[in-house]
């Protein structure tokens, strides 16, 4: 099992589109840089009246599926 962790920032109407399923995917980069591809309905369970924020640990089997991604602050 590998594991990710980033940083998101996106109010909520930047997110919106991602809520409503017009936007599938996102890609953010991990605290090393590395560019991670994660589908947006992930994200979803976070969404505020801010939007999506704070750091988050995400983690994926060998072969790179989603395993869980968690807010860590």
């Amino acid at each position: 099992m590998k594991q990710y962790t980033f940083n998101i920032s996106v109010s909520y109407e930047r997110f919106l589109p991602i809520y409503q399923g017009d936007i599938d995917k996102i890609i953010v980069k991990d605290l090393t840089g590395l560019t991670i591809e994660l589908a947006a309905k992930h994200l979803k369970p976070y969404l505020t009246p801010d939007g999506v924020n704070g750091q988050f640990k995400l983690l994926v089997d060998s072969r790179g599926k989603f395993q869980s991604l968690i807010r860590i602050f």
